[in-house]
């Protein structure tokens, strides 16, 4: 049995990008410096397994989608336009991140047509398959619904963690009996932060409601058509699921667009694996040259915590 820590990059350099700003000369290094602390700290935390860095690539969600995430370059509102300026200040760092994971011996893996959601389902569901553990590292709440058996998600921002379905509700207030109802959750709510509208008049408590009355938004459609559920004696929200089309396609919508396992979910396109080149010297020379000094106190010590510098190893 193996085990995978598979680390969704693009989350964490955004987190690590909107930290305190840390310049060297005109040039913004916060991010640089913050991911290389949090990775640091999830393969710390879980020295068993083997690390691999995800990327985004250009998402086939957006292709089919075009308002998938284009709310992200808004810039309207103070919030906005902040948002906006960290988002730029990540993508300029992520060059010198995918550098440093490389002198640190951690693979990477990209592919040009798929975010590292996607990579995460696939992989996750591959290595879980054949027996292996994996814990999923990230602090976007979409990976929840990979998780479950020989599976765990963690949220390395703000330390929370997710392995059954009742581990939802502790970890981010969502009562769900089942994955594949957090996914429905989400299809009904809608994602803000990802630029697509829930299906309208129904809201986190309302989705959570529904939920529990009905199973799935399958069993639901399918008593109003058998008869065995009366859209009439329904609140209006629920009964609108039953009446209005545009709802119901807007739920498929999201289902498609939210459901890592869907089968729309194409083959992965110029599927690209970085292997580490661990190398403690340049590594050195790159603190150096950035000035992150506190990694330099003692870097055979600092760098023991990732596999290929333990320490035991060497010895």
């Amino acid at each position: 049995m193996n085990r995978y820590l598979l680390i969704d990059g693009n989350n964490l350099v955004h987190a690590a990008s909107a930290s305190k700003k840390l310049t060297v000369g005109e040039t913004e290094v916060q991010g640089i410096y913050v991911f290389i602390r949090m990775l640091r700290t999830a393969i710390g935390k879980y020295p068993m397994c083997k690390p691999v860095v995800l990327w985004d690539g250009a998402s086939w969600r957006y292709m089919n989608f075009p308002e998938y995430k284009g709310n992200r370059d808004k810039s309207d509102t103070p919030s906005t336009k902040k948002q906006a300026e960290d988002r730029v200040s990540a993508k300029k760092q992520i060059p010198a991140i995918m550098k440093a994971v490389t002198l640190l011996g951690v693979d990477q893996v990209r592919a040009s047509n798929m975010e590292g959601d996607d990579l995460a389902a696939i992989m996750g569901d591959r290595y879980a398959a054949r027996g292996d553990k994996i814990v999923l590292c990230s602090g976007d709440k979409d990976w929840i619904q990979l998780a479950g058996g020989n599976v765990l998600w963690y949220d390395p921002i703000k330390d929370r963690k997710v392995r059954t379905p009742e581990d939802i509700e502790t970890a981010i207030k969502v009562k769900v009996k089942s994955f594949e109802q957090f996914v429905e959750f989400k299809a009904l709510c809608g994602d803000i932060g990802d630029n697509v509208p829930g299906v309208g008049g129904v809201g986190e408590k309302g989705a959570q409601d529904f939920l529990e009355m009905f199973g799935s938004f399958t069993a639901f459609t399918n008593g109003c058509l058998d008869g065995t559920i009366d859209p009439t004696t329904l609140p209006k929200k629920f009964r609108d699921l039953a009446e209005d089309e545009d709802k119901q396609i807007a739920f498929s919508r999201n289902i498609w667009l939210m459901d890592l396992r869907t089968s729309k979910r194409p083959a992965p396109v110029n599927l690209t694996v970085t292997h580490g080149e661990p190398d403690l010297a340049r590594f050195e020379t790159f603190c150096r040259r950035l000035m992150f000094q506190s990694f330099l106190t003692d870097l055979p010590l600092w760098a023991s915590v990732f596999p290929a510098f333990r320490l035991e190893e060497a010895a």
